[in-house]
């Protein structure tokens, strides 16, 4: 009874290794060879595309894959020295192939140099490939070895059990039991490995649905994928989805087959009564229903149009209660039942579809919401376009008449008189001011924007702008200062937008300070100097007047928004038309500010631009700016 008590023990103890250790390394090994060739495929279309998706991707997938390492090789010590040598082998290969060509191909470079790079990094990844290959073979050897080792042992037990009936036939009855023991055991967890890897293959799948679903970007798209890749996930051979069709008027609502998979489906476009049918009752009770015959007619709705006699088949609703969308029929021929466990992965399906569902409703509802949001802007900008055009000639013209009166051509005015006049040109100025404004806001909110590029010396540029307004800053009591730095290299912009922008910063410096300083400083921001991405030209404008609030610091940037009293005129446009000049130039404008110390508003500029006219064109929102033979963030190629 000792000796195949420990012959079982032995059988047991490999097979749990085998189990354990040998099966989960095996899988893990295949996921690491995928998540390569996912490294690898990330790469080139980064390489190819420049997408910062498909970087972020090759990250995430080496991540994974070192995860899957660090696994595989606590495994492979369970498993001998031969297999933990392979395992370092393929982690020094896998980490060399990395810095050669998963760090040269994430810089920039010329389609030769990344090509370069990609078969410098040949080599080493076929060289990972071949560590995978010994690897898996040293696998495969032990597995192996030890399946033979095991089909040793139980012909020993066998041999053995033999020599113990013939040296006693009294021990008969309990070696055979106890290698009946032995044999059912195996069995089991034979079972068990076969039930195990089952269930890792119906995981898997479900996550490929998963994708599959995630990838699909209408209603329709969404409905025929339900139906193939339900094949897969739900291990059936036949699977259909009935969408519901709600019909105004006296019609009753109607299921519709919109989306088939496999065999044994009905047609597409089979119609039925929604009324009574097994659509109707699983999206009205929200849970999956095990249909023993799917063939009757009085319940099955379009599912009587079936070929086959019979079988079974699951119901699975999909959409939520408040909006059912229908429900997915997967059907087994007769003698292939469905258990509980399939009920529940078809619910867990159902879920994913129905997020899916969930997902592309919202997508096209935002669709609807930009084009109304599209429609609206248009229609701003054509009325602020209306009534700059019909206002400002009334005032044009009322201007001109003050002017003649100011120069006496109906006779002599007093001097009363004369300041009246003036005083009633200022506020037409005034308002023909303002009507360009809202011109000029209306033309950069719609993108239609003329921007010219040509060198501009930054400092000189700023420079001259001081100059004018040195008079009043004097005016106002301020001392106004220019800090530039002689070294700031020529840039490709607009000169007359870059100074519109820069003279009303400097101009809204100079009217919200009351006393202090005004400085005005140019300087060059390199690639790496600070968290900022890329090369840029700065002109700062600070000021020690009263400050601005955080919480009202995005607000300033808003047309019609002005901060403090009244008392200063303007309004409230300059910023908002700056910010948007700022963007179509490719920078932007911030601002940092303390109450009561003051503020600093800069603006960005990029320091290197093709020296190429800009032209923009609408977009919804803001205004997307087209720049020829360029790729820059807020900028489309054409």
């Amino acid at each position: 009874m000792a000796i195949p008590a420990r012959q079982t023990w032995r059988i047991t103890r490999l097979l749990r290794e085998t189990t354990a250790v040998l099966a989960p390394a095996r899988l893990i090994e295949a996921e690491l060879h995928a998540g390569l060739a996912k490294e690898l495929t990330a790469l080139q279309r980064y390489a190819l595309t420049g997408d910062t998706a498909m970087l972020e991707q090759f990250r995430a997938a080496a991540a994974d894959d070192e995860r899957r390492l660090a696994a595989l090789k606590r495994l492979a010590a369970r498993l001998g020295a031969a297999p933990t040598v392979h395992v370092d082998v393929l982690g020094q290969r896998i980490d060399g192939w990395r810095r050669t060509t998963g760090a040269r191909a994430t810089q920039s470079g010329t389609r030769a140099q990344i090509a370069a790079t990609f078969r410098a990094g040949q080599a080493q990844y076929d060289a990972a490939l071949s560590a995978f290959a010994g690897l898996s073979s040293d696998l495969a050897a032990n597995a192996a070895a030890r399946d033979d080792r095991v089909r040793a042992l139980e012909h020993l037990s066998l041999a053995i059990n033999a020599a113990l009936v013939l040296a006693a036939l009294v021990a008969m009855g309990g070696v055979t039991t106890l290698t009946l023991r032995e044999r059912r055991l195996t069995a089991t967890l034979r079972a068990r490995v076969g039930e195990a890897r089952r269930r890792a293959r119906q995981e898997a799948a479900l996550r490929e649905a998963a994708e599959a679903l995630a990838g699909a970007y209408s209603v329709d798209e969404v409905t025929q994928r339900v139906a193939q890749t339900a094949l897969a996930a739900l291990e059936v051979h036949g699977a259909f989805v009935e969408r519901i069709v709600s019909r105004s008027g006296e019609l009753a609502d109607v299921a519709v087959v919109q989306a088939v998979a496999g065999a044994d489906v009905p047609p597409l476009g089979t119609t039925r009564a929604l009324a009574g049918s097994f659509t109707e009752q699983v999206t009205a009770s929200g849970q999956s229903l095990l249909i023993a015959d799917l063939h009757q007619p009085e319940r099955a709705g379009a599912a009587g149009a079936v070929r086959t006699p019979g079988g079974s088949a699951i119901a699975v609703p999909l959409g939520g209660s408040v909006t059912p969308m229908g429900a997915l029929f997967a059907m087994r021929a007769t003698g292939g039942e469905f258990d509980a466990d399939d009920v529940a992965r078809a619910g867990i399906f159902g879920h994913l579809a129905t997020l899916a569902f969930d997902k592309v409703r919202l997508l096209e509802d935002a669709f609807e919401r930009r084009r109304v949001l599209e429609r609206v802007m248009k229609s701003r900008s054509r009325l602020m376009r209306g009534f700059s055009h019909d206002v400002k000639n009334p005032i044009g013209a009322a201007d001109g008449f003050a002017d003649l009166l100011s120069l006496g051509v109906y006779g002599e005015l007093s001097a009363q008189q004369q300041a009246s006049v003036e005083r009633m040109r200022g506020c037409l100025h005034g308002a023909l001011a303002l009507i360009d404004d809202l011109h000029e806001l209306a033309r950069a909110e719609t993108g239609i924007l003329t921007l010219s590029s040509e060198p501009v010396n930054v400092v000189e540029l700023v420079r001259t702008i001081c100059d004018e307004y040195h008079a009043a800053a004097r005016a106002a009591g301020l001392s106004l200062s220019v800090e530039v730095a002689l070294d700031l290299p020529l840039i490709d912009t607009d000169r007359v937008r870059v100074r519109q922008i820069v003279a009303n910063l400097l101009s809204n410096a100079i009217k919200y300070t009351e006393r202090g300083t005004v400085v005005v400083r140019a300087s060059h921001r390199p690639t790496g100097a600070s968290n900022e991405a890329g090369d840029w030209a700065l002109i700062e404008v600070v000021d020690t007047g009263l400050g601005i609030p955080a919480h009202q610091q995005d607000v300033i940037f808003e047309e019609f928004s002005r901060l403090g009293s009244g008392e200063h005129r303007g309004a409230g446009l300059g910023l908002a038309i700056s910010k948007l000049l700022a963007e179509a130039l490719g920078g932007r404008i911030t601002v940092q500010s303390v109450p009561g110390q003051g503020s600093t508003f800069t603006l960005w500029l990029p320091l290197h631009q093709p020296a190429a006219r800009i032209r923009a064109s609408p977009a919804a929102g803001a205004p997307t700016y087209v720049r020829t033979g360029c790729v820059r963030p807020a900028y489309v190629c054409t």
